[in-house]
């Protein structure tokens, strides 16, 4: 049975300003700041009544996994929140990045590939295949996404909490370019995480649509299914591929993607 919500436009509104109000002041909750959505449309809607009331510019959207026990439920895999502007960092592979994280809330390191795209308005809607998905990527990096929220332990209370929470996402940083894209199975690249001195992997991406090209069908089609505006230069930041590794400020992580770049960062208390 397809599940249902009794949210009103009010218990959405609620939900949402304590939502922003946490991230605003940098507070801890701990818990779910309302009943919890049992459906995405009305997580989605949380957040993009949250998207409308925050004050920078959508540039990207992260691409996260479902787990599996809820993909029945939810009748989907992946969800996605938005990536702003001034949460961008770049990095050259020899700077060492301050990542800012909700101390009294959750977080994690994630290495992923950051994926850009071009004019994606004459892709059908659904069905998309690798080669369409492929036609329009422009570039991809090497690249981190920060998961970070208010909310405490917010990734085992559910996928729905994640999503009302702008995806958790707290920023990602861009690495080095992979120009010759077009030309090696991004499938191959070995990755590794390794978070005070404990190592994560190697681990491959997972190959074709099943992977960082899958999340970007993903995303194509879930924004036009909303109606969601996607700009030339979107960004998709398209899942961890050597897991979701929680840590808190303070922890420091060297990540590789091997013969492409690596990346050096520290997680630090938000203001």
């Amino acid at each position: 049975m397809t599940p249902t919500d009794e949210h009103t436009d009010n218990d959405i509104a609620a939900i949402s300003d304590k939502l922003l109000a946490a991230r605003t002041s940098c507070t801890g909750l701990p818990g779910f700041p309302g009943a919890l959505p049992q459906t995405l449309e009305t997580a989605y809607k949380i957040q993009e009544l949250s998207m409308s009331k925050w004050d920078d510019k959508v540039i990207g959207w992260k691409i996260g996994g479902i787990p599996p026990h809820l993909q029945e439920q939810l009748q989907d895999v992946r969800l996605c929140g938005p990536i702003y502007e001034k949460s961008v960092k770049r990095s050259d592979g020899t700077n060492h990045l301050l990542m800012p994280v909700f101390k009294d809330g959750y977080s994690a390191f994630e290495a992923e590939f950051i994926i850009e795209l071009g004019d994606t308005s004459a892709l059908p809607a659904t069905g998309l295949t690798l080669e369409q998905v492929k036609s329009v990527v422009t570039r991809i990096f090497i690249g981190f996404e920060m998961a970070s929220s208010p909310i405490q332990d917010v990734n085992a209370i559910g996928s729905t909490a994640v999503i009302s929470d702008f995806g958790i996402n707290s920023g990602i940083i861009i690495g080095a370019e992979v120009t010759n894209w077009r030309d090696i199975d991004i499938s191959s690249v070995d990755v590794t995480v390794n978070i005070d001195g404990t190592q994560f992997g190697p681990t491959k991406p997972k190959p074709d649509l099943e992977g960082p090209f899958g999340a970007v069908k993903f995303l194509i089609e879930h924004l036009k299914k909303r109606g969601t505006d996607m700009p030339v230069g979107t960004l998709a930041s398209t899942g961890a591929i050597t897991g979701v590794h929680d840590s808190g400020a303070g922890a420091k992580a060297d990540i590789t993607f091997d013969g492409l770049g690596k990346l050096s960062l520290e997680l630090v208390p938000n203001k």
